[in-house]
This record gives C-alpha cells, structure tokens and sequence, in this order.
C-alpha cells in the first residue's frame, strides 16, 4: 500500500491477516458466521463477534465492511406488524397480463401496505404479502385498490391466522 495518502495508489485492501479483499472472492465459513451472529443479533458488537468466534476485531470489521459493500449483507430492524397496529395479515397469488407484469409489479411496489412481491411459477403470476390495520382496510385493498390496478387478471387471497416462523436466517 502507498503511504503518501494518494488513494488511487493503493493496492487491494487488505484484511488482518494479509488476504486480499475482492467482491467475487467466494463465502467461506467465517463469513457464514459472522452473518448468522448478526441475523440473531443486528446489532451485536464487532467486539463480541470477535470474541465468540475467536478472531480480531479489526478481521470482523473488515469482513463485515466487505459483505455489506458487495452486497451479502444489510442489517436493518424488522418490526412486528402486529405491534405497529397491521392487525390482518394475508398474502395473493394474482394472476396478471404477462405483457403488463413489469407496469403492475412496479404499481403494487408503490403501496405502502405491500411488503413483498415476487414472480413465480404455478397457478399465479405473481405471490404479494399484505399488511393492514383491520379487516375493512383490507377489503378496501381487495376490492377497491386492486381491480383498478390494470393487468391483474385474478386475485388469490389467504389470511395469515397464525404466524409459526419468520426467519431471514440463510446458511
């Protein structure tokens, strides 16, 4: 690395340790974990970390800084929609114009109470997961705000009666 402060100078960061830093540079298992003490705990210290995987701070920092610039990892705070007042949760399988599912995907991702959408395969087009304050509220969603939304063809909706595992936890 330079030492005249010239940052276009510099070589490949390099993490404790000497190992290059790279964006296509694979997983490996100190990754893995790091990300599963962060889903468990977002904001758990890089100290901590550390300590529980025996490895520096400095080398958690840096893998940590790398996974969230290439884009492996976000820390975020997930709220519990019931305890934000979304009494009534469900989720639709629409079925849409094929030729329009870019301009209704694009309209669905603007309304606040659409929390997830995704392209799938099956009998439906498209799987959305909603959250509303009470059931008027997702009447007025079903049979107000959605058939004026132009492509979607049919609607599939399905309360959530009881929430059994929410997990971001991929391994």
């Amino acid at each position: 690395m330079s030492t005249t402060g010239d940052d276009r100078t510099k070589g490949p960061e390099q993490e404790p340790g000497g190992e290059a830093a790279g964006p296509d540079r694979p997983l490996d298992e100190l990754d893995h974990a790091i990300v599963g003490l962060l889903q468990q705990d977002g904001r758990m210290a890089y100290r901590q970390i550390a300590r529980e995987l025996d490895v520096s701070e400095g080398t958690v920092r840096f893998r940590v800084n790398r996974l969230q610039t290439s884009g492996v990892l976000t820390v975020i705070a997930i709220a519990d929609p019931h305890r934000m007042g979304y009494q009534v949760l469900a989720f639709s399988l629409l079925s849409v114009d094929l030729d329009r599912q870019k301009e209704v995907v694009d309209t669905l991702a603007e309304w606040d109470e659409i929390t997830y959408i995704s392209s799938c395969t099956g009998r439906a087009d498209l799987y959305v997961q909603l959250v509303c304050r009470d059931h008027d509220h997702m009447w007025h969603l079903l049979y107000e705000r959605l058939p004026a939304v132009e492509g979607v063809t049919k609607a599939e909706t399905f309360m959530e009666l009881k929430m059994h595992k929410v997990s971001y936890g991929y391994r």
